[in-house]
């Protein structure tokens, strides 16, 4: 037993060991303003204080914190989280090895989605299987399915291809009930896929981005009462993704593309108008991060640091060739890797290695004997 630490630095030292497989999920609420959520403050452009929206769903966060975001609008909004690029338009996405999805690729992710906004052929674009909303009408929507054939497994094609689709309704009595129902199914869709994965692809590395587009109607149709109901009304859902995500070990980041303003009570509301563009209720959103691992919690970050702090979280570099946000130290432990200029992945130094050894008892002639077989390999 003695000799066990030194057997295993010498198989990590001679050999790579492959990292588990991971699901990582990214729910964007369309309009989710964190200004609006239980412990921050929020007001009417009046000066009219507004009563804090709670969330069961949204207290289970393993870390919370708020972004602010460049620009209050849907298309930037999504450029800047997947690119982690501050001044990132929907072309971005375009540019080499800009997004997330870009840097997960070259780790054998796939990369999936379920898109009710958010849409534009330049995201659909770096996706490998997605469904999204033609029309983004929230009453008769057009829901159709993409994929790159020769990239995604054939039975989680036809899964999500042939997952129930949203039908067309007609407003009722409850002005709301339509939009919460919206929400509903982007968000039990992205639980669906989820645990299929846990399920039939243990082994398979993916990234899911969601876009749920109730809300940011409802703001803009029936004002802070309507905003209120709908997004109180999808805890439930959202409840439900959590748990498959504990489940399956799936790392959960909940965020908004952007916020939303509201004159006074009863009037409707806004993100992108002159006059309220720069207001927190616009401009603040929320991180919430469902992981299973001690986190470090609070602050105010750049909503560019989400596709870094992503890439953290699942302990992978961060290549992404526009990116000027940095990860948010979120983590109790560091990275066991170091960023080059090269934008590549540097491997463990002689001083990594000497770290290693400490930790497991190993004298200095136990590692240098190790390195040296290390070098022979090569």
């Amino acid at each position: 037993m003695r000799y066990l630490p030194l057997c295993l630095l010498l198989f990590l030292a001679v050999f790579q060991v492959s990292a588990c497989a991971q699901g990582a999920v990214l729910v964007i609420i369309d309009g989710m303003g964190s200004s609006y959520l239980n412990s921050h403050v929020a007001t009417y452009a009046s000066g009219a204080a507004i009563e804090p929206i709670s969330l069961k769903s949204f207290d289970r966060a393993m870390a919370q914190y708020q972004l602010k975001v460049p620009v209050p609008a849907t298309e930037y909004g999504h450029a800047v989280i997947v690119t982690g690029y501050s001044k990132a338009s929907q072309e971005t996405l375009t540019y080499y090895h800009a997004t997330i999805f870009d840097a997960l690729e070259d780790d054998g992710y796939l990369a999936l989605g379920i898109l009710e906004n958010g849409d534009s052929k330049e995201m659909l674009g770096e996706l490998d299987a997605a469904v999204h909303n033609k029309n983004e009408s929230i009453y008769k929507p057009d829901i159709e399915f993409l994929s790159r054939e020769q990239n995604v497994p054939a039975d989680i094609a036809y899964m999500m291809e042939s997952h129930a689709r949203l039908g067309e309704s007609k407003a009722g009595k409850d002005p709301y009930k339509h939009y919460i129902e919206y929400n509903e199914w982007a968000v039990g869709f992205a639980t669906d896929v989820v645990r299929y994965m846990g399920e039939r692809h243990p082994g398979q590395n993916y990234v899911l981005i969601v876009n749920a587009g109730g809300l940011d109607s409802a703001g803009h149709s029936f004002g802070y009462d309507g905003y209120r109901a709908v997004l109180t009304g999808l805890d439930d859902a959202m409840g439900g993704l959590v748990d498959a995500c504990e489940e399956t070990g799936t790392i959960l980041m909940v965020t908004g593309d952007h916020g939303m303003s509201f004159p006074d009570q009863g009037k409707k509301g806004s993100h992108s108008a002159p006059d309220v563009a720069s207001r927190n209720e616009s401009v603040l959103v929320p991180l919430l991060i469902y992981p299973n691992t001690t986190m470090i919690s609070g602050g105010v970050y750049g909503q560019e640091c989400l596709a870094p702090t992503l890439l953290s979280l699942l302990d992978e570099p961060n290549t992404l060739s526009v990116c000027d946000g940095e990860p948010i130290p979120i983590k109790d432990r560091p990275a066991l890797y170091s960023k080059m200029d090269t934008g590549e992945q540097a491997k463990p130094s002689s001083h990594t290695w000497m770290a290693y050894a400490a930790v497991a008892g190993i004298s200095a002639t136990g590692i240098c004997i190790a390195l040296s077989l290390a070098q022979m390999r090569k």
